[in-house]
């Protein structure tokens, strides 16, 4: 008997056509995603809907997803089954990170180990920033996601609870089954399914906090593994950096600039701003924009439509209050160009439907 679909608490993307960024990361997190959305009934068509990947082409390993088309795929998860990320992070292992799995299993040392992961987490990982301290015995990371949400947003605690997890699972494989969390702290509010943290993490949840961090003993990252080989990390390492210089040669002037605008929230950079920040004259900047067939503005009023998006499915602001944020004059002339864009007006991607 066929499965029914779970129906999304949020509308699904709109059908226009938007700018997927630059496609340099591995497909693991999302394979992940689609086969725990898909044993709870959710085909992978529903899944990737919007993000202008298909079916089959996921089926193939050299696949590379873009930050904003892993974006997407993590909107319609939560539309589905908000509460999934947990289940989808203790997926995770070291082996699925590839090179840079191998390389962290390797290290000779723990400050090697450190290293490794400050430098070159993001070529598996683009929605995190990662930061490690410690002092007395005790150690923390903290974690913060790279794009432009709050900490009220479903996305923001998506992708805090998916790096968790995963952490949770790396450290199982790095240093055993025993390893053990002391608390964990998050700036969010406690979610309905907040009673499964404790059941996966086995320690002190604090909700409404000012960092995103798990604090453990620090004792337990001294421990030797059987995999530690310094000539081994050494050509591993070796391949992190190839494959990131990879990624750095790869990335067009569309997806630079998208990916800064990811990370500005309420006012947004003009075109001088972005140059310095590429490290580029302005000139330059619209010449190589204008090389792959865009310019700085197609790219700001897609990213703004986009973050329209966000705050009509999950902030329940008004129109006037969304067209304030997003640097539009009213709400007249916001509507107008989000109908432009998507093809129905703002109450289409509003749960209540009302505009």
């Amino acid at each position: 008997m066929n499965q029914s679909v779970p129906s999304p608490s949020t509308p699904p993307p709109p059908p226009a056509p938007y700018s997927h960024g630059v496609r340099c990361y591995p497909a693991h997190l999302v394979v992940f995603l689609l086969g725990e959305l898909e044993r709870r009934g959710v085909p992978a068509r529903l899944a990737l809907a919007g993000s202008g990947i298909g079916t089959e082409e996921i089926r193939v390993a050299s696949t590379r997803f873009s930050v904003l088309q892993m974006q997407a795929v993590l909107r319609n998860a939560i539309a589905y089954a908000p509460s999934i990320s947990l289940q989808v992070g203790t997926c995770f292992n070291a082996s699925a990170c590839g090179i840079f799995g191998f390389a962290l299993l390797s290290s000779p040392s723990r400050i090697a180990l450190l290293q490794t992961v400050l430098k070159y987490n993001r070529l598996i990982d683009p929605l995190t920033t990662m930061r490690y301290a410690g002092s007395g015995g005790w150690a923390k990371w903290e974690f913060e996601p790279n794009l432009a949400c709050a900490p009220t947003d479903p996305l923001y605690q998506f992708i805090i609870e998916l790096k968790m997890s995963c952490f949770k699972s790396m450290t199982r494989d790095l240093y055993g089954e025993g390893f053990e969390f002391n608390s964990i702290r998050l700036r969010f509010s406690a979610p309905p399914h907040a009673c499964d943290y404790m059941e996966l993490f086995n320690c002190d949840i604090f909700f409404e906090q000012e960092r995103n961090e798990i604090v453990f003993n620090e004792i337990q990252t001294v421990k030797q593994r059987p995999e530690a080989d310094a000539i081994t990390h050494a050509m591993l390492l070796e391949l992190c950096e190839q494959s990131l210089q990879k990624m750095t040669r790869n990335a067009t002037a569309a997806g630079a600039v998208q990916t800064i605008l990811l990370g500005c929230a309420g006012a947004f950079p003009n075109i001088d701003e972005i140059a310095q920040e590429l490290a580029v004259n302005a000139r330059t900047l619209r010449r190589r924009l204008e090389a792959e067939g865009t310019t700085y503005s197609e790219i700001l009023s897609r990213h703004r439509m986009q973050l329209a998006l966000s705050y009509l499915k999950t902030s329940g602001l008004s129109n006037n209050e969304i067209a304030a944020r997003l640097g539009y004059s009213d709400a007249t002339n916001f509507r107008r160009a989000f109908v432009s864009w998507a093809g129905a007006p703002p109450s289409h991607y509003r749960p209540s439907k009302n505009d």
